[in-house]
């Protein structure tokens, strides 16, 4: 059952969203108003895909630049937050495809170290908020865990950020907790026999 504040904050939402849609003058303060909640959860998620502080800015900013200039195509039918989450999620992914590009084709180990660590972010780091054992997990295990329990959405708002069905987001995340738990078991045994 939904609290009085998150409806009111829902109906709030809704304005904003119709005002924006129609042209208001002041639409962008409409717009600034209403994703202020979400920047700080949507930096970590870029962040989490990314795993570089430059690039999760750059990649923040194009999200939300692309949700102000599409917020005509939100209809409604899924959360405000998980229509902004599946546009970070496409934008890393169109991120990434385009460093990996550019680093197959331009970037050799010499050139990364005469540039210097300080500018110049790894292509695989570690990303906040995941612990060592999601990390080790498949890319889709991480996606699912890190929607359920970092950024606190439902099942039906992941399913709506990953484009899945109810039953298959259900069941990636029901994998994707048992696979971090095996992980888990497994190092604790690992870390008891060398001890």
């Amino acid at each position: 059952m939904h609290s009085v504040d998150s409806t009111c904050f829902q109906n709030s939402e809704r304005e904003h969203i119709e005002k924006i849609q129609a042209g208001h003058p002041k639409a962008r303060t409409y717009f600034d108003q209403l994703v202020a909640r979400y920047v700080s959860p949507l930096h970590r998620r870029c962040m989490a895909w990314l795993g570089c502080p430059h690039d999760a800015d750059d990649v923040l900013q194009e999200t939300l630049v692309r949700s102000y200039r599409y917020i005509h195509a939100y209809r409604g039918e899924a959360a405000f937050r998980s229509w902004l989450y599946a546009i970070a999620d496409n934008q890393c992914r169109s991120y990434l495809k385009k460093r990996a590009t550019h680093s197959q084709r331009f970037v050799s180990e010499e050139l990364q170290e005469e540039a210097g660590s300080e500018d110049v972010c790894p292509l695989h780091t570690d990303g906040e908020g995941i612990t060592r054992s999601v990390k080790s997990l498949a890319k889709s295990a991480q996606e699912v865990l890190v929607l359920r329990f970092e950024h606190d959405l439902s099942l039906e708002e992941i399913s709506n950020v990953l484009g899945l069905g109810l039953s298959a987001t259900k069941m990636r995340l029901y994998r994707a907790i048992d696979a971090a738990e095996k992980h888990v078991r497994k190092e604790d045994r690992e870390v008891y026999a060398t001890a």
